[in-house]
Parts: C-alpha cells; sequence; structure tokens
C-alpha cells in the first residue's frame, strides 16, 4: 500500500511528507482495486505490474478531492480505457474458480 500511496501522492502533485490526505487517497487506492476486481481483473495493493498501477492511479485521479474537472474527466476516460484493454487480455482475467 505504502508504495501506491507515495506513487499516487506524486501523481496527484502531493508533497511526500505531508498525511493530511492520506486516509482519502488509501480508500481511493482500494476501491480502484476493488472495481478492477470487480471487472474480474487480477489487482491488489502489492502489485508490481506497472498497467495495473496505472489503472489504480487514474482511478484515483479520477475522484480525488476538489482538483480540475477536466483532469478528473481525462483520468477517468484513461481509466475506463485500461479496463477495457486489461479485460481483453487473458494475462490479467481473474481465473473463475466456479468454472
Amino acid at each position: 500500500m505504502e508504495n501506491l500511496l507515495k506513487l499516487a501522492k506524486q501523481c496527484l502533485s502531493i508533497i511526500e511528507t505531508a498525511t493530511l490526505k492520506d486516509e482519502e487517497i488509501k480508500m481511493l487506492i482500494q476501491a480502484g482495486i476493488a472495481d478492477l476486481k470487480r471487472q474480474g481483473i487480477k489487482a491488489d495493493e502489492k502489485t508490481t505490474d506497472s498497467l495495473i498501477r496505472s489503472a489504480i492511479i487514474m482511478f484515483v485521479k479520477g475522484h480525488f478531492g476538489n482538483v480540475d474537472i477536466k483532469e478528473k474527466e481525462l483520468a477517468q476516460k484513461t481509466y475506463s480505457l485500461l479496463c477495457n484493454n486489461l479485460g481483453l487480455s487473458s494475462e490479467y482475467k481473474e481465473v473463475d474458480s466456479n468454472a
């Protein structure tokens, strides 16, 4: 989680030592991971895969605080595109144990 938190702060232009928004960012990271899983995409907070990390960060940027609405919309569109592409790849799909 700490690696994703640090990366999210960098992408949101928040200095690493600032902690005021950490809980909100962590909540959004968890929500991004949960949303990817909901779509059947393998994701967790320990991932080192750059595409999964990018999707999580785009989710965070698309839902974080009071930032520029255009920037949020772009992040949300980017997140959707990443999810669509990841969902088409068998490498990123979770194996359904019920199948």
